[in-house]
């Protein structure tokens, strides 16, 4: 029996919890918890609440942040001024001035001692003391001395860091492996990195050897083998050796899927690797490829065509965000909903807000009041 009642609390444990209002207590505006047929598990009692993850909800009660498990219990005793959700188990906080990590246990994985933490990024958080930016790792463990004027998120291998205004890159253990002498620098992108020498931009390889000279105004770093450059007021593309998509565009997008969005005089088109025009110029706007779609708009209104330049989904919406994951949010006629990728409205077009789904579930607005919604356009609230 008592393994029989283990078995259906851990069940209970498992099932997904949604955030979750009542109509009738609209005016109180406080949120709680329900399971998937809208049957309250925690009760109304936080002012704002985020779905679960890592097994804890962030929530919001008297103006501060805190976390909760699936027993309605708090994790921990401290009331923050500031919270993140949890990713991978960890969560950056602040309390007035201090700033630290968190496990999803509510146990400090440092103390709240940084002027400023930042997200993890392979692994490593940049942390700021006394003015200066190192990094800790999941465990807490500053692993590289703060002592850097700015430094960019890791890469796998290095990152860019700036001393007395110069920027270079060091490793993993902190060891300067290319010298600060560059006025700016981007992270490595499949094995180049962006680098400002003088007034001109070129790129370096892993051993900081010059591979594409300084010669561009401005640049971006590589994706797909090409990376989007501008000389003399005009934009186009090079590649890892150095070979130019002339630049002629009067705007350049970098390439996704194959295909790079670029305007003219006057339109946007799409051109391929080669620097063929594969669509034409004849868009007043367009957004890249995702998913095997591009947005495209003529006339003040938006829709979609696919990588041959046929229109899949008719121009009719006023916005169009980029498919994500076969959902696309639109707004039509003052109202936003989604559609999946053949044009067919999924969640209805009636809301005066939506956000963009995040597990699993998507706030949005509606006859003024905040609620969350699932796939299927469940409203996690009863009117």
């Amino acid at each position: 029996m008592l393994l029989f009642q283990a078995a259906i609390i851990c069940q209970g444990f498992s099932q997904t919890y949604y955030p979750y209002r009542k109509h009738e207590y609209r005016h109180t505006k406080k949120w709680g918890f329900s399971d998937s047929l809208k049957k309250m598990v925690i009760s109304l009692q936080y002012d704002q609440v985020d779905p679960f993850n890592d097994g804890v909800a962030r929530v919001k009660i008297d103006g501060k942040y805190r976390f909760i498990d699936k027993r309605q219990r708090f994790i921990n005793d401290i009331k923050y001024d500031y919270a993140t959700n949890f990713d991978n188990k960890r969560a950056i906080v602040r309390r007035g001035n201090g700033w630290g990590v968190i496990d999803n246990t509510g146990k400090p994985v440092t103390a709240l001692m940084y002027d400023y933490v930042a997200g993890f990024r392979n692994g490593l958080a940049i942390v700021k003391y006394n003015g200066k930016y190192g990094f800790i790792n999941y465990e807490g463990k500053l692993v590289i001395k703060p002592e850097y004027d700015y430094v960019h998120p890791f890469g796998k291998k290095y990152t860019g860091v700036q001393i007395r205004g110069f920027w270079g890159f060091i490793n993993r253990q902190g060891n300067i492996v290319i010298p600060t002498k560059y006025k700016d620098v981007s992270n490595f992108s499949e094995g180049l990195a962006l680098v400002k020498y003088e007034n001109l931009y070129g790129f370096i390889n892993t051993e900081g050897e010059l591979v594409i000279n300084y010669q561009f105004d401005a640049a971006v770093s590589f994706r797909e083998g090409l990376a989007r450059i501008e000389k003399r007021g005009y934009s186009g593309f090079v590649d890892k050796q150095g070979w130019l998509i002339k630049p002629k565009y009067m705007g350049v997008v970098s390439f996704r899927e194959g295909l790079a969005r670029v305007k003219n005089a006057a339109f946007w088109g799409f051109i391929d690797k080669r620097g063929d025009t594969i669509i034409p110029f004849k868009y007043e706007k367009a957004s890249s490829f995702y998913e095997g779609l591009a947005g495209v708009k003529n006339g003040g209104k938006w829709g979609f065509i696919n990588n041959k330049g046929n229109m899949v989904i008719p121009q009719k919406y006023d916005r169009a965000d980029v498919p994500r994951n076969g959902l696309i949010r639109v707004k039509m006629q003052g109202k936003w909903g989604f559609i999946n990728k053949k044009g067919e409205e999924v969640i209805s077009i009636k809301y005066e807000f939506v956000n963009g789904f995040k597990y699993g579930l998507a706030k949005v607005k509606y006859k003024n009041e905040w609620i969350y919604i699932d796939k299927n356009g469940t409203e996690y609230v009863d009117y």
